[in-house]
């Protein structure tokens, strides 16, 4: 199983999820995921292989479970690639 490692910026509400934290990762990199009729967007980070490395949530309050975010690390997320 990956070591997973996850982040929330509450002024933000920002959460990002890193996949494999312990492997050194250099994003090659990233895209928005567009979701049908929801204003939200999920990116995609990943690796010069294609390989996702880790996965920004926005409006992660409203997304993800209350204990997942109060368990996370406070911290902002990394800064994603994708153009917005």
């Amino acid at each position: 199983m990956p070591n997973l490692r996850i982040t929330y910026d509450q002024d933000s509400d920002v959460a990002y999820l890193m996949l494999d934290s312990e492997a050194p990762q250099k994003v090659g990199e990233s895209r928005i995921c567009e979701e049908v009729g929801d204003p939200v967007q999920t990116i995609l980070d990943m690796d010069e292989l294609g390989r996702v490395t880790g996965i920004e949530i926005r409006d992660a309050s409203s997304r993800l479970p209350e204990r997942l975010l109060r368990e996370a690390e406070r911290s902002p997320p990394p800064k994603s690639n994708a153009r917005l």
